[in-house]
């Protein structure tokens, strides 16, 4: 009996240890308080043919005045690997008014504990978190995107080009090139990308009009109808 609850026990480690190896940090860089107008970058080292990859960017910002009138300006450029959504996209270009970051007052990358755990052990760096002088003006913005191994590239990196900030500072920059399943704290992460929030909200907004149209559609066939009844007794009463 302790034989085979030895063997079962053994089996477990073994699964969760192959569990545990579906997700591969395969770089990883951060980069505390980055300059305006520099580009930044993670490097990968050889990546199989038809790995499943993602990466994830995730930026502390400061706002310097009312978010209202503050631009985060930046650039993304990969280079041996293709956006899986556009693979004939070379660089991609994001502007973002501050009004559209997320304000948050828990803005440090390692907050998302197990992700930043798997990121320590598997890459031996320890996460350095940004700081900001008012938490009241600090914003965050993140992005997970999914990519695709470019045939025979003898390199993987994924550059980041700051843009000239319109009074907002970058605090922190930390790129990640995973591969395999993502960590369930990428779900979280990517809820702070604007484009993802702005799709939500477009998504939404087309569901409560599909509502309300379907709705206006049944009261007018419910109108039908009693008219239809109306008429049918009207005429039955008449017959009689």
């Amino acid at each position: 009996m302790w034989v085979k609850i030895l063997i079962c026990l053994l089996g477990l480690c073994t699964g969760v240890m192959a569990w545990a190896e579906d997700t591969k940090i395969l770089g990883f860089e951060q980069f505390i308080e980055p300059q305006a107008g520099q580009s930044y970058s993670v490097k990968a080292s050889a990546i199989a043919p038809n790995a499943q990859m993602w990466s994830v960017v995730y930026m502390v910002l400061q706002t310097n005045q009312v978010p209202d009138d503050t631009v985060l300006d930046f650039k993304v450029q990969p280079q041996g690997i293709l956006f899986k959504n556009n693979p004939a996209k070379k660089i991609d270009e994001y502007g973002f008014e501050g009004i559209r970051l997320a304000n948050k007052k828990e803005f440090a990358f390692s907050q998302y504990s197990d992700f930043a755990e798997l990121i320590q052990d598997q890459t031996g760096k320890t996460i350095q978190d940004a700081s900001v002088f008012d938490v009241s003006r600090a914003h965050v913005y993140a992005r997970v995107e999914d990519w695709v191994p470019e045939y025979n590239a003898q390199s993987t990196q994924l550059n980041i080009e700051l843009g000239q900030m319109h009074e907002m500072d970058v605090k922190g920059l930390y790129i990640v090139l995973g591969e395999g399943e993502k960590p369930k704290d990428l779900k979280a992460i990517a809820n702070l990308d604007p484009l993802m929030k702005s799709q939500f909200q477009s998504e939404e907004t087309q569901d409560r009009h599909r509502i309300r149209s379907e709705t206006r559609e049944a009261k007018f066939a419910i109108f039908l109808v009693m008219i239809g009844v109306g008429i049918f007794l009207g005429w039955y009463r008449f017959k009689s």
